[in-house]
């Protein structure tokens, strides 16, 4: 019997860098909650642009934000991890480099995202797209203490950065490319997959009781911790082959129909 259920948002729920959910989103929600079911979503997103997805279920929702450094479940905060500072400061005159070739990147923590490239179509994007809350520093490395995730974007040619970041980060911190223009940095040994595995522990779920949905290489941690994974139709190639299953897209609400029918099935078998 499936007991708890965990979705990405971007790419997955909905399309990438938008902010409205579907309509059946919030009910179907409040109907597996109703029936026992835990609904987790996981996201690379910070917690406050994720909860305004959700919020017409929010207390129905317990929240991984910024891929894994963040659980929250209702007003509480269940864990957080923030970024070694040593390390931040080398990532950070690292990405300030990268800012010279047209790059982007922000700086993560609970409440806000901190970016200090005045590039207005970035912030933009952040606000507008995302709905993120954003702060505009001088200098993340003076005036920020309580980073989670440092993120890097490009709308073009992300790869590029992909192909040498990865290298040489791997084995300090955690670098995964995210979404279609983004590779996100945390601590080693943090990601969505632990803290699935984290929720699990906790709520006495085991892996047979879990099914996953996602589009990106940062969902792939999760697949290992549920009996059914689900990549979407428009998922890497790399996704795809992690994955049990393939849903539709998000624009054909392939997760919300897969959940209709797990609602379906067991509100026959209540019968």
């Amino acid at each position: 019997m499936i007991k708890l259920v965990v979705s990405d948002i971007d790419g997955t729920l909905i399309p990438e860098g938008t902010h409205k959910p579907p309509n059946e989103l919030a009910e179907l929600v409040c109907e597996l909650t109703n029936h026992g079911i835990v609904f987790v979503v996981a996201s690379g997103r910070q917690y406050k642009s994720m909860h305004k997805v959700f919020e017409a279920c929010a207390d129905r929702v317990i929240f991984v934000a910024c891929n894994g450094t963040y659980i929250r479940k209702g007003t509480k905060d269940v864990r957080e991890h923030h970024m070694n500072k040593t390390l931040l400061e080398h990532l950070i005159l690292d990405l300030r480099k990268w800012a010279e070739q047209g790059y982007c990147y922000m700086a993560e923590s609970k409440d806000t995202a901190y970016v200090e490239v005045k590039d207005k179509e970035f912030q933009d994007m952040l606000v507008k797209g995302y709905h993120y809350e954003i702060t505009v520093v001088d200098d993340i490395l003076k005036e920020c203490d309580d980073v989670m995730k440092i993120s890097l974007f490009h709308k073009e040619d992300i790869q590029r950065a992909v192909d040498w970041m990865i290298p040489k980060w791997e084995g300090r911190l955690n670098v995964l490319r995210s979404g279609a223009n983004w590779i996100d940095f945390m601590e080693a040994g943090i990601d969505k997959g632990n803290a699935i595995g984290e929720i699990q522990q906790e709520l006495n779920i085991v892996k047979e009781e879990t099914i996953v949905f996602g589009d990106n290489v940062n969902d792939v941690g999760m697949f290992s911790k549920a009996a059914c994974s689900y990549a979407v139709e428009t998922a890497s190639w790399e996704v795809k082959e992690q994955a049990d299953k393939i849903a539709g897209a998000p624009k054909d609400m392939g997760v919300i129909k897969i959940l209709q029918e797990v609602l379906k099935d067991i509100q026959g078998k209540g019968e």
